[in-house]
């Protein structure tokens, strides 16, 4: 990058050029809307055939910089008088011609000297930084940004902005590979990103989607040709208390042609031509829009193995659900769990199976999914999905976005929305069912019994409703705690491993406690890599005592195994400890 910036020739040079030159490389080096839409009715993407195709001003300024480096200074104002040429208003092209001009007549000794305004001058150093990092810091094709985790056919395009950078990337969903089309200079908030409030002129980091498409003739010059309005806060910012609105992709005025890196009141802020090649690609509701402080471009292998666990993690979640069974799909959510509507995981898995009866694995499908890594958190995955639920009257068709957060070494979704969108709802048809099996209540012979025996059939009711409850949140919890046992195990964390075991645990064999916590951690630790699952598990609870039947699956090295175990466990200080532990039928 320095490089760009040597000179050729450095005793030609005068001490205000090469002055001119280090600022240049030091700077290199070192550095480090809230109008509400007018419209309910999307305006028509523009023409991309009718969009004026001028040259890259970032490329243009590297060969000014160039020439300068190399002292061909009449070199350097011929090609800034074609930048200028071609874009008449971008202010920073005028401020680099002024020095060359400057040049001539005296020794320059810091970029922008012809210049009076200082803060002018710091906003438009701090635009030439950005634009010659964007080329000299350009990622490779090669490379995909680990958020983009899995588009879905008809999202055609991602936005992908790495604020740092002050660049948005668009990238062509290519056979659900991302491709990167082309990149654009952007503009944020004037304090940069993480926005928590209203007015706090700081643009959000998250995951969003364009929810609109305003024509610049409905606005104010201030957003140039347009704007697109993104769903700022969504579902995480408003589980995490942020607020504020308004925060659009839009253009400039007309005067200029560029705004600073840190300028805008939240939105993000585009050249004119750069925001009419974007509108002209992205689709309402279907386009992401993906803000990071940093983007992580990884290769594609890594990026295509993070594609298929995330794909695994949704594929695992869809079984349990088809299985009717919530002990099972109760073992995806997370303790903290929160939907939309304030429900814990219990009550909104409940509500789930409102009407699900005798479904099979074939019965759930899940079609058009995408999945991003959360900007800002490596341990999140947000997916958005089309579910088919397939019922006696028909088939029940549903759109959800799950946030997965990994808890320890398990992923579990900590918020979750489900919106009705065809078909029959499978609560219509439990809720008949559900009528059909009340017993009627036999008439006793006065008022006053009759009232005691409603009251009493209500409160029988609810205690089962009760106990039941009850009884699948502790099924619940005893697969959680098995889940964690077998993760630290196949980790080799004896450390953690032993901990699931409670202080009254009889051993296989009668040994000592003690002696048989060395032979665990012997073993355990002694091994290669260690797989180890299960399946099928069969759960019982009686009070603080559970019985866990299920079907192992080990596996380290040359060594395989599989058979049947079975846990007794204990809850003990709030926590399911195992008490003993049997192989074999």
């Amino acid at each position: 990058m320095v490089s760009f910036f040597r000179s050729t020739q450095p005793a030609l040079l005068s001490a205000g050029q090469r002055l001119l030159v280090t600022t240049l490389s030091l700077f290199l080096i070192n550095s480090p809307c809230a109008f509400a839409s007018g419209t309910n009715n999307p305006a028509p993407k523009p023409d991309l055939a009718t969009i004026s195709n001028g040259p890259n001003p970032d490329l243009l300024l590297i060969d000014v910089y160039k020439s300068l480096a190399n002292n061909q200074i009449t070199k350097a104002q011929t090609q800034i008088d074609s930048l200028l040429a071609a874009y008449p208003n971008f202010q920073l092209g005028h401020l680099i011609r002024g020095d060359l001009i400057a040049m001539r007549a005296k020794p320059v000794t810091q970029l922008g000297a012809a210049n009076s305004n200082s803060d002018k001058l710091k906003d438009l150093r701090a635009e030439a930084i950005a634009r010659i990092r964007a080329i000299t810091e350009k990622p490779s094709p090669d490379l995909v940004p680990l958020n983009l985790l899995d588009m879905a056919e008809d999202q055609k395009y991602a936005l992908v902005m790495d604020a740092q950078r002050a660049r948005i990337y668009l990238y062509e969903n290519v056979n659900g590979v991302p491709n990167l089309r082309s990149d654009y200079y952007v503009s944020q908030g004037k304090f940069g990103v993480d926005k928590a409030k209203e007015g706090d002129q700081r643009t959000p980091i998250g995951v969003y989607f364009i929810t609109n498409r305003v024509p610049g003739a409905k606005l104010p010059d201030f957003y140039g040709p347009g704007a697109l309005p993104l769903n700022y806060p969504n579902e995480w910012d408003k589980l995490r208390g942020r607020g504020g609105s308004g925060i659009w992709l839009h253009g400039v005025p007309a005067t200029n042609y560029s705004r600073p890196p840190l300028a805008s009141d939240g939105c993000v802020v585009l050249a004119n031509p750069d925001f009419l090649k974007v509108s002209a690609m992205v689709d309402i509701a279907k386009t992401p829009v993906v803000i990071s402080e940093r983007l992580n471009f990884v290769s594609r292998q890594v990026w295509l193995n993070e594609k298929l666990n995330a794909r695994k993690m949704l594929d695992l979640w869809r079984q349990d659900f088809a299985s009717a069974n919530p002990v099972f799909l109760a073992k995806h959510y997370s303790r903290g769990f929160k939907s939309s509507n304030g429900d814990n995981a219990a009550t909104w898995i409940q509500k789930q199976y409102a009407g699900l009866q005798g479904m099979n694995d074939s019965a759930v499908k899940i079609r058009e999914q995408s999945q991003f890594k959360y900007p800002g958190r490596e341990d999140m995955i947000v997916s958005f999905f089309t579910q088919d639920i397939n019922t006696s009257r028909g088939v029940a068709t549903f759109k959800r976005r799950q946030y997965w957060a990994k808890e320890g070494t398990q992923w579990t979704i900590v918020f979750e929305e489900n919106n009705f969108v065809s078909g029959t709802k499978p609560e219509n048809e439990v809720a008949k069912t559900e009528k059909q099996k009340v017993e009627p209540i036999k008439e006793p012979s006065n008022t006053t019994n009759n009232s005691v025996a409603i009251a009493a059939n209500q409160a029988a009711k609810n205690k089962q409703n009760n106990d039941k409850k009850n009884n699948q949140q502790a099924q619940a919890e005893v697969l959680k705690t098995v889940d964690r046992w077998l993760n630290v195990w196949a980790a080799k964390n004896t450390k953690a491993y032993l901990g699931y075991y409670a202080k009254d645990f009889q051993t296989p064999n009668g040994e000592s406690r003690k002696s048989w916590m060395e032979e665990r951690k012997s073993r355990i630790e002694g091994k290669g890599k260690i797989t180890v699952r299960y399946e099928s598990p069969v759960v019982s609870i009686d009070g603080n005592n559970a019985t866990v039947k299920f079907r192992q699956h080990y596996q380290s090295g040359a060594l395989v195994a599989s058979s049947r175990k079975t846990l007794l466990m204990v809850k003990q200080d709030g926590k399911w400890l195992i008490k003993q532990e049997k192989t074999g039928s």
